[in-house]
């Protein structure tokens, strides 16, 4: 784990802590909102523009990351812009989501999603549910957007962005790696996903830490992305689980 060793202490600043606060405060805000307005089947009809709408502005919230950073450092050398080992993205991608397959195989194996549906009362991702069930082809399209470019760029660029080098700054990249894997599982609002998004959510860190460049964690999350609004897709014709 190499990436931001070298990069000078002044980059990052007290300052930054309470900003990744107010950061993870309205994502908060804006997760929970867009989420609650998909609970009922009569606002489907106004989900699509909706979904699209959240995920615009929370990219342009998340844009006031470099807008932050502009003024300290070079934001190409910061978040590793202009990789040279740019092929090794075609392993590390599908070595990614095999591996969050797998996980996901060993919670639906271990009774995982059982265990919190009947104890908890969780229930799965209302996102998730919207894909398998709507029948409106133009909220699909947002929503398979949503998650395959806006979200990825959008939580990458703040959990691994900003947020893990500031906690890294302040502690150590472990327990940055942890506590950011941790946040972002938290911070979606689904017991029956939180393994999962944590052990991900760390994953994403380190390999961010590893390759020294943002472009790899943005392109693991969109192909993991990618996978599971396909394997959804295809539950809607052959049920199988498709969340833990």
């Amino acid at each position: 784990m190499s990436q931001g060793d070298d990069t000078p202490p002044c980059v990052i600043q007290p300052l930054d802590l309470i900003i990744v606060g107010l950061y993870i405060l309205v994502f908060t805000v804006f997760l929970k909102g867009t989420e609650s307005k998909m609970e009922n089947p009569e606002d489907l009809k106004m989900s699509a523009g909706l979904v699209l709408l959240s995920s615009i502005a929370m990219l342009s919230i998340a844009s006031i990351v470099p807008l932050i950073l502009f003024w300290r450092t070079n934001l190409v050398e910061f978040f590793g812009l202009r990789w040279l080992r740019w092929k090794s993205i075609f392993w590390i991608m599908p070595a990614f989501v095999f591996a969050m397959m797998i996980v996901g195989a060993i919670l639906v194996a271990f009774g995982w999603q059982t265990w919190v549906q009947d104890s908890l009362g969780a229930k799965p991702q209302e996102a998730v549910t919207l894909v398998r069930e709507t029948s409106d082809v133009g909220l699909l399209v947002a929503m398979a957007v949503t998650a395959v470019i806006f979200a990825p760029i959008t939580e990458e660029l703040i959990f691994r962005g900003y947020l893990y080098p500031v906690v890294k700054r302040f502690t150590d990249r472990w327990f940055a790696s942890i506590f950011s894997g941790v946040l972002f599982g938290v911070i979606h609002f689904n017991v029956m996903a939180l393994p999962m998004l944590a052990l991900m959510g760390f994953i994403l860190a380190v390999i961010y830490e590893r390759s020294g460049s943002l472009w790899v964690p943005i392109g693991c999350h969109a192909a993991f992305n990618a996978t599971s609004v396909g394997l959804m897709l295809i539950s809607r014709v052959y049920e199988f689980p498709t969340s833990p």
